[in-house]
């Protein structure tokens, strides 16, 4: 779970994918945030509980800073799993964020937070204080004098193609790939943070064929050559070939024909015929 969370988080803390983020996510598709403005901000706010001071971290966070002056901040979690008291944590780590301004002579800027949600499933998790208050008990007549806060959660596995379409960075290849299984629809692209996207991809699918290639393609990279999503298909898809010719050639040494036949036809059963033959992604 670390692995991913680390893999999710780095491909994110890049600035143009920052960027592209919060612009195609939150501003719908209105380019309000460019990389170069970016800035890297605190991921660690402190808080007081019942055994002392603790810490608490976001996954990534980042000022907008305009003729030399902070005019935002933004934060975005990572999340596979979705709490029940989300709307809490985001309490909390704006919160953080806030308290720290008192501390300064600078102006006061606001705090920004979104979730970006990598699970399966939309999750019916309260997206409000009120909601979740509501759900809690508390009445209506007292929940007037609450102040409210909502979250923005995105489900990257849910987007539809308009979404997907604003996104201009290499978090553009996962959400398509979630969302379709390919990446055809932007082979034309260039693709930046190899590396990053890379693992991003293994972790999220399970699939080893993504690093796999990755030496390659930073070869070609170093070599000063662009690295287009074309390049990566046609490396997958040889990867992928490869692995059925060496299940085909097993099975039909065994005679084992109707096997081979379903290995073809059956994607369930080809799966499964990997696993029998320990023949790895």
């Amino acid at each position: 779970m670390a692995e991913k969370d680390i893999a999710e988080k780095v491909l994110i803390s890049y600035s143009d994918v920052f960027a592209d983020c919060e612009n195609a996510l939150a501003y719908g598709g209105i380019q309000r945030l460019k990389a170069e403005n970016l800035h890297p901000a605190p991921t660690e706010s402190y808080y007081r509980g019942q055994k002392g001071l603790h810490n608490q971290f976001v996954d990534v966070s980042a000022y907008l800073v305009e003729d030399g002056v902070i005019k935002m901040q933004f934060l975005i979690g990572n999340e596979t799993d979705l709490e029940k008291y989300q709307v809490l944590r985001k309490a909390s780590y704006e919160g953080g964020a806030y308290r720290a301004q008192l501390e300064t002579d600078r102006p006061i800027y606001p705090v920004i937070g979104m979730v970006i949600d990598w699970s399966h499933k939309k999750s019916r998790i309260a997206i409000s204080l009120h909601e979740l208050l509501r759900a809690e008990g508390v009445l209506q007549e007292d929940l007037r004098r609450v102040d409210d806060i909502r979250l923005e959660v995105y489900h990257m596995r849910n987007l539809s193609k308009e979404v997907r379409d604003r996104f201009v960075s290499d978090i553009g290849f996962v959400a398509d790939y979630l969302n379709e299984g390919s990446f055809e629809n932007r082979k034309e692209q260039k693709i930046i943070h190899v590396e990053a996207l890379c693992e991003m991809m293994d972790v999220l699918t399970g699939d080893t064929r993504f690093t796999e290639q990755m030496e390659e393609l930073l070869r070609r990279q170093r070599k000063g050559g662009e690295v287009l999503m074309c390049e990566y298909i046609d490396m997958l898809e040889t990867r992928g070939e490869n692995r059925l010719i060496t299940l085909l050639s097993k099975l039909y040494s065994l005679g084992r024909d109707e096997d081979a036949k379903l290995a073809v036809s059956d994607e369930k059963e080809r799966a499964r015929l990997y696993e029998e033959f320990c023949i790895a992604n």
